[in-house]
């Protein structure tokens, strides 16, 4: 049976006002080379200084990453030509990264180990007139992005299936969110993934290493290894040479499509910069840093579970994002029950924002506003159905429930001198599904339930109706 061996290589944008040895601005989405000058540019003469909020943000990332942070670390030159690097090389970490030996915990308890994380800046970005760069008439650079802070996460090759390596992408974007040191946005750039697989045969042979790139989404990094993990297979199998290349993801055909080989690390003739001090970080510092850490998403899920009794999963969503779990705090602390917050925020409150792919914002949904619609529910004064109508009206318009129950007439009825006549309507009418019950057809109540909500028109206590109907039947009520 065929074996993959997968291996990432993420870069993780750093949330800085300004880049990293520059003072422009960290705005990418800026006007185009706006954000631009003599030193992210490569102008001769022009000297880099380091931003510490950089050197600050990596140590967060990487002491959150469980890795060790190293007192003593230096910069680099990485040397290639591409228009969008008008210096012709990149300022990062080769020789001495700022840290090593780390890890992320998948769901599994498999521990995914981090080679090293190091500084670096990034490129510039190329705007072409086709999608297919061969076929384009022209290019257009934008140097914004030049400078821009950025930390590189290389994991070791632990990682054997697709969805393994989609959890550690997953749960690295978690973390560096909870540490706020980056949006962690694949979509807009800022969390970006070049993944490294090989297959290995029941004999034990493997294949060349394939390096894919421009994946820009946690599901097309599932997709992309899964179709290359297939592809290489395939070849192998047929007794095909699988070449050491580069090969990029098309989203449009879900397949990957070569770009060029391989590049080998001496082909980018790193040496020392020379215009960057040793960088020495005093253990104090990373101390103090050590001891400012949030707690981690992995760390407040099983609190939650632990503690709070909450659902497995329910915890692992609730902890993920820092406000949507600030919500779910503060909604136990105005006397929503865990068990209530958790289940309407998870099952109600993020389906109206996934519906519209939209982003949380607890405005849209205030919390004295769910403690109405659960207590309502909880009192059965109106049904779980006009609940989730209810908060469905709240997200769109932030109109009161009170009002919106009043206006759209979801009270329930609840009491029994006004449920009991219908019930026994219900009964009336249906002679063959008495006569089931009669025969020990318990389940049939169900369909007398079903006929009083059908009377009115869902506002009946489901519950009351299914309570009044079993004491018709067995003559408890006259």
């Amino acid at each position: 049976m065929m074996r993959s061996v997968i291996g990432l290589e993420i870069h993780a944008q750093l949330s800085t006002k300004t880049k990293a040895f520059c003072s422009c601005k960290n705005e990418v989405d800026a006007d185009p080379n706006t954000n631009i000058c003599p030193i992210c540019t490569g102008q001769p003469g022009a000297l880099p200084v380091l931003n510490d909020q950089v050197v600050e943000y990596a140590i967060r990332g990487a002491l959150a990453l469980n890795c060790e942070v190293h007192k003593v670390s230096s910069f680099d030159r990485k040397n290639y030509f591409y228009p969008d690097l008008p210096k012709g090389y990149q300022i990062t970490q080769y020789f001495h990264p700022i840290a090593t030996k780390g890890y992320v915990e998948l769901n599994s308890g498999k521990r995914v180990r981090i080679r090293r994380i190091h500084i670096e800046e990034d490129a510039g970005k190329m705007f072409h007139s086709s999608e297919n760069i061969t076929e384009s008439e022209s290019s257009l650079v934008d140097l914004n992005r030049c400078g821009v802070p950025l930390i590189e996460i290389v994991s070791e090759p632990d990682m054997e299936k697709p969805q393994e390596a989609r959890e550690f992408m997953e749960k690295l974007r978690d973390v560096l969110r909870a540490v706020e040191i980056s949006t962690g946005n694949m979509e807009e750039g800022a969390l970006r993934c070049d993944a490294n697989v090989s297959v290995v045969d029941d004999n034990g042979r493997s294949s060349s290493r394939v390096e894919v790139k421009n994946i820009n989404s946690f599901r097309f990094v599932q997709r992309a290894l899964e179709y290359e993990i297939d592809r290489i297979s395939k070849a192998m199998k047929s007794g095909k040479n699988v070449p050491m290349e580069t090969r990029g993801w098309d989203s449009a055909s879900k397949s990957t499509v070569s770009m060029r080989s391989k590049e080998a690390e001496n082909d980018y003739r790193y040496f020392p910069e020379p215009d960057l001090p040793i960088l020495v970080i005093a253990e104090e510092r990373i101390e103090r840093i050590k001891n400012s850490l949030p707690e981690l998403p992995d760390e407040k899920a099983k609190r939650y579970e632990e503690k709070m009794g909450i659902q497995k999963e329910n915890a692992k969503i609730l902890s993920k994002d820092k406000g949507l779990s600030k919500y779910f705090e503060d909604a136990t602390e105005i006397g929503i029950s865990p068990k209530d917050a958790s289940n309407w925020i998870v099952n109600e409150v993020m389906s109206l924002f996934n519906a519209n792919s939209a982003e949380f914002d607890p405005e849209k949904v205030p919390l004295t506003y769910l403690k109405k619609i659960i207590d309502y529910t909880n009192s059965t004064k109106i049904s779980r159905l006009a609940a989730k109508e209810v908060i469905d009206e709240v997200y769109k318009t932030g109109e009161d429930p009170d009002t919106i129950v009043k206006k759209r007439n979801l009270l329930q009825m609840s009491d029994e001198d006004s449920l009991v006549p219908l019930v026994r309507e219900a009964i009336a009418e249906n002679p063959k599904v008495v006569e089931q019950y009669r025969k020990g057809k318990g389940s049939v109540v169900g369909f007398f339930v079903g006929a009083v909500m059908k009377k009115t028109n869902g506002k009946a206590d489901p519950k009351l109706a299914g309570k009044l109907a079993k004491k018709l039947l067995d003559g408890e009520i006259e």
